[in-house]
């Protein structure tokens, strides 16, 4: 048998209390709600895939639209914002010329070290005002991959703790069984 169907042998065993006469009907209740849960835990994967696909279209076309509006320009270091102790970026005003010819000042990030007459990149928006770097492919992939991950762990988490819920209420019930049991050979007077 090959590594794999032994392990699958052993995980079947692991939530599958059988039919011996151990296994009260509880244990079988209890079997049954994990394994659903763990195949729904599985159906949920194309789910995530779909979550996926649907985010990667939607903030794909979101990072063309920013790619084609945002254009990059190089800017001029005016006057520097020391940055705070805890932060290897500050600010500086900085001015930049425009795709039409005039010049545009502004507060843009800069990192530790630049100072006056620096030269640094700054994306700006059509209007010519500063603004984030567009988002890239491989940033839209990421943010659809986090999407699906998330989605399909909601789902999973949402089956466990249902699974939780059952087992603390099946719990109690073999518990009740439990002491019932035990006052029963507790009342019996017979000797064995």
């Amino acid at each position: 048998m090959s590594p794999i169907m032994v392990w699958l042998s052993r995980q079947w065993r692991l939530i599958s209390p059988g039919r011996g006469s151990l296994a009260r009907a509880w244990d079988r209740a209890e079997a049954a709600v994990l394994a659903t849960a763990v195949l729904a835990a599985l159906a949920a994967v194309p789910v995530a895939g779909v979550v996926v696909s649907e985010v990667r279209a939607a903030e794909t076309a979101v990072s063309r639209q920013q790619q084609a509006e945002r254009r990059e320009v190089e800017a001029v270091v005016l006057d520097v914002t020391p940055p705070s102790p805890d932060s290897d970026d500050g600010t500086a005003t900085a001015v930049w010329r425009l795709p039409d010819g005039s010049d545009r000042t502004g507060t843009v990030p800069v990192g530790r070290g630049t100072g006056p007459g620096d030269r640094v990149p700054v994306w700006v928006d059509p209007a010519g005002e500063p603004a984030p770097a567009p988002l890239t492919a491989g940033n839209a992939l990421t943010v659809a991959l986090a999407a699906g991950f998330l989605a399909w762990l909601g789902v999973v988490v949402a089956l466990g703790s249902l699974v939780a819920l059952v087992r603390a209420g099946l719990d109690r019930l073999r518990l009740g069984a439990w002491e019932r049991e035990w006052s029963e050979l507790g009342s019996d007077k017979t000797r064995w």
